[in-house]
């Protein structure tokens, strides 16, 4: 009896730690996800500069082939 009651607290303890390193693993799944996602943001904002960029580029050749005509 005092055999299947150890067996009982120990398997408690192994699952309240797998239970702690899940949790733990989430959490940094979470931080991860929020750190891609603003890593993301900022690449969308620097290929939109990039864009404009461009446009403004192809604006000003627009302009000087127009003068050269």
């Amino acid at each position: 009896m005092i055999t299947v009651l150890i067996g009982v607290l120990i398997n408690n303890a192994r699952i309240s730690d797998l239970n702690a390193r899940m949790t733990s693993l989430e959490n940094r799944m979470s931080n991860m996800e929020g750190r891609l996602t603003n890593l993301d943001n900022k690449w969308d904002m620097r290929f939109d500069m990039l864009i404009g960029r461009v446009i403004e580029i192809d604006n000003r050749l627009t302009r000087i082939e127009a003068q050269r005509r």
